[in-house]
C-alpha cells in the first residue's frame, strides 16, 4: 500500500479554551496507551478534508480533553499548546481492491503513531484514487473509554454534515458530582492488583513483552451463533433469561481455550471482562471519560467444560 504524506495541520477547538481537567479514578486505572481505529468510506462524494477538519474543530469545543495534553495527572487545555494533529495523505489504488481489510502490517500506514509525543488524539485522512476515504485515528485510553469515544465520533460526524447545528447529545464532564468517593474510603472488594498510587512499580515487576503478539480473527456464522445462544438459553436459570451474543461467544472461546490448554478438572480458570460502569453507577451515557470496570468470572475447569 503506497501512502504518501502531504501535510500536517494542528486543528484547535473552534472556541478559545484554557482549562484543566482532573483524571477520574477510572482514568488513572486505564492503560496508558493509544488505541487505533479505522473508518472506511468507499463511496465517492465524501466530505472534503477541509470540511472534516472544520467539524473536528467544532467538536473539540465540546470535547476539549482530546485537544489537551496530559500533565501531572491532569488534562491541560491551553490555547498556546493544544490541538489535534491531522495528517493528510493520498493512497495509490482503488479502496475496493483492498477490501475487506485483513489484519496486516500495511494497515499501520493508515493511522498516525504517537512515537513519544503525547497528543490525546491524532487523525490521518487517507484519500484513495477512487475518491474513497479511510480515516485513521489514534486516541489515548487515558482520556476516554470506548463508549465516550463513540459519542465523540457521532458528534464529530454530525458537525461535519451540519457545522452550525447544536449537538443532539452533549458530553457530560461533571466528574466531581458523579464520581464521589466514599468517605472514609472503604476497600470492600479485591482489586486484582490494580494500584492507584503514584509510586513506580518495583524493579522486575513488569510483564515480559519480548514475544510478539499474534492476532487471530475467528469468524462464526449466524447459524452457529444462533444455535449456541439456543443451547445457552436452555441451560441457564432463571427461566426466561436470554444470554447476549457476546456472553455466549466469550463463554464458548473460554471453554475451548481451557480444553486446549489441557488443564486439570480441579484447576480454577478465569477470564477478564471489561464492563461499562455507566448504567451500574447511575451515570448518563453521555459522560466523557473512563468508566470501565474489570470483572473476573471464575470457575473450575470441570464446571466450565462439562
Amino acid at each position: 500500500m503506497d501512502v504518501k504524506h502531504h501535510r500536517c495541520t494542528l486543528v484547535k477547538p473552534a472556541e478559545s479554551l484554557r482549562r484543566k481537567f482532573r483524571l477520574n479514578i477510572f482514568d488513572k486505572k486505564a492503560s496508558d496507551l493509544h488505541i487505533a481505529v479505522l473508518f472506511l468510506y468507499n463511496k465517492p462524494g465524501t466530505s472534503p478534508n477541509s470540511q472534516i477538519m472544520l467539524g473536528l474543530s467544532k467538536a473539540l469545543s465540546y470535547y476539549p480533553q482530546l485537544a489537551g495534553r496530559l500533565s501531572d495527572g491532569h488534562f491541560v487545555v491551553d490555547d498556546d499548546d493544544c490541538g489535534v494533529p491531522v495528517f493528510e495523505t493520498t493512497v495509490t489504488g482503488q479502496l475496493d481492491d483492498f477490501l475487506p481489510l485483513e489484519p496486516s502490517p500495511s494497515l499501520y500506514d493508515l493511522h498516525p503513531h504517537p512515537e513519544g509525543s503525547n497528543p490525546m488524539l491524532m487523525v490521518q485522512l487517507n484519500r484513495f484514487d477512487c475518491g474513497g476515504l479511510v480515516i485513521g485515528l489514534c486516541a489515548s485510553h487515558k482520556v476516554a473509554d470506548g463508549q465516550a469515544m463513540s459519542n465523540f465520533f457521532l458528534s464529530w460526524s454530525q458537525l461535519v454534515r451540519s457545522p452550525e447545528t447544536e449537538l443532539d447529545r452533549r458530553p457530560i464532564h461533571d466528574q466531581e458530582s458523579l464520581l464521589v468517593p466514599r468517605n472514609p474510603p472503604v476497600c470492600s472488594h479485591p482489586h486484582e492488583r490494580i494500584e492507584f498510587s503514584d509510586s513506580p512499580p518495583p524493579a522486575g515487576d513488569t510483564a515480559d513483552v519480548s514475544d510478539k503478539i499474534h492476532n487471530l480473527v475467528v469468524n462464526y456464522s449466524w447459524e452457529f451463533v444462533n444455535e449456541l445462544k439456543k443451547r445457552a438459553s436452555s441451560a441457564t436459570s432463571p427461566a426466561g433469561f436470554q444470554p447476549s451474543t457476546f456472553a455466549c461467544l466469550l463463554s464458548h472461546v473460554w471453554r475451548k481455550v481451557s480444553i486446549a490448554r489441557g488443564l486439570r478438572d480441579d484447576e480454577v480458570t478465569s477470564v477478564r471482562v471489561l464492563v461499562n460502569g455507566r448504567p451500574r453507577l447511575g451515570i448518563a451515557p453521555e459522560f466523557f471519560g473512563n468508566v470501565v470496570l474489570d470483572a473476573y468470572p471464575k470457575t473450575t475447569v470441570e464446571e466450565l467444560v462439562k
